[in-house]
């Protein structure tokens, strides 16, 4: 298996499950990349996932795959505190980075490794899948149409069952960067500012902590934009499978019902304004095909991303916003104050 002049070759930064069960499948039916290598602290780890997912090299270290001269580009899903370092340690060996999400824990970490990587002449995108899925920009469509007139407000939620809390969970460690608002609220920040299509002025947010975990397990959260736009949302680990947004404008509402990760089979976004209720079928896809296709093109043609990934900065300083709120009993906070070093 090679690349080619309209072929990258990914090589995969750890073995773990957001690659191995969705990235690695999406980018092996890509009309534009193939998975050339994979590597994992455990060498033997990183041999049985090639095996299974037919990955033609496997690497018992990450610098070993940086080496590879035949990889073209890395895809970063390792914790999120570990973004940063393996973002930028891979720029310094030459490769463009899709690194998952959230960027980074941070705003400040999150700029350095947007400059590093500008420094180093390589591309960078951040990996919300999601934003790839036609029912998106469906929904932009008809909020440009007017189908719903003024946007007023957005309602998210993302959660998912996963008590009994298990203690090696990366999403429930502290020093690794966990927690529902870095996990899965980062989703419901991201759609909010999609959809208002500008950044929120303050934050609001409660939390409920596990001490054993140092992380929050559920939050909710209020995000304050301009012309008195407002965004609600709740996440979480202690409730089954929800992860939808509700458009609500001054003429009517738009349901997506299966927003961040629905079945790669056709989807219905419904709206209800002056007409009455509409349902538009989207088709099935696959997401994590379309980032992938995404980023091998910008790679290959040179043209901008769809996404920069300086859109990471802004999801990330009102993540920031809600965090000190929520250690502040819920206190309103200013989205953008001192960046955090």
């Amino acid at each position: 298996m090679t690349g080619g002049p309209n072929r990258i070759r990914w090589g995969i930064l750890s073995t773990a499950n957001i690659g191995v069960k969705r990235f690695i499948p999406g980018a092996q039916k890509s009309g534009n990349g193939v998975v050339l290598a994979i590597a994992s602290r455990d060498r033997a780890r990183a041999e049985k996932v090639a095996a299974q997912l037919q990955i033609p090299r496997a690497y018992g270290t990450y610098q070993e795959l940086l080496a590879d001269p035949d990889v073209d580009a890395i895809y970063n899903p390792l914790p999120n505190s570990l973004h940063a370092e393996w973002t930028l340690a891979a720029a310094a060996a030459g490769k463009p980075v899709l690194c998952e999400k959230p960027l980074a824990l941070d705003a400040g970490q999150a700029r350095s490794m947007i400059e590093g990587c500008r420094e180093r002449g390589v591309l960078l995108m951040e990996a919300f899948m999601y934003r790839f899925h036609p029912q998106h920009q469906l929904v932009q469509r008809l909020i440009e149409a007017g189908a719903v007139g003024e946007v007023r407000f957005v309602r998210s939620n993302f959660m998912f069952m996963l008590e009994p809390f298990p203690k090696s969970n990366v999403r429930l460690s502290a020093p690794l960067g966990g927690g529902a608002l870095m996990d899965v609220g980062c989703y419901c920040v991201n759609a909010a500012r999609m959809v208002f299509g500008r950044e929120p002025l303050a934050g609001s947010a409660l939390w409920d902590v596990r001490a054993e975990f140092g992380v929050e397990i559920s939050l909710a959260g209020v995000l304050e934009f301009s012309e008195g736009g407002l965004a609600t949302f709740d996440c979480g680990f202690r409730a089954p499978g929800q992860g939808a947004y509700t458009v609500v404008g001054s003429l009517g509402q738009i349901e997506v019902p299966n927003a961040f990760v629905p079945a790669p089979t056709p989807v219905k976004v419904r709206v209800t304004g002056p007409s009455g209720l509409e349902e538009h079928e989207v088709g099935g896809v696959d997401q994590y095909q379309l980032e992938a296709e995404e980023f091998a093109d910008a790679l290959i043609t040179g043209r901008p991303l769809r996404i920069p990934a300086e859109d990471a900065l802004g999801t990330l300083a009102a993540i920031e916003a809600l965090t000190d709120s929520a250690r502040a009993d819920g206190r309103r906070q200013p989205v953008g104050g001192p960046v955090r070093e």
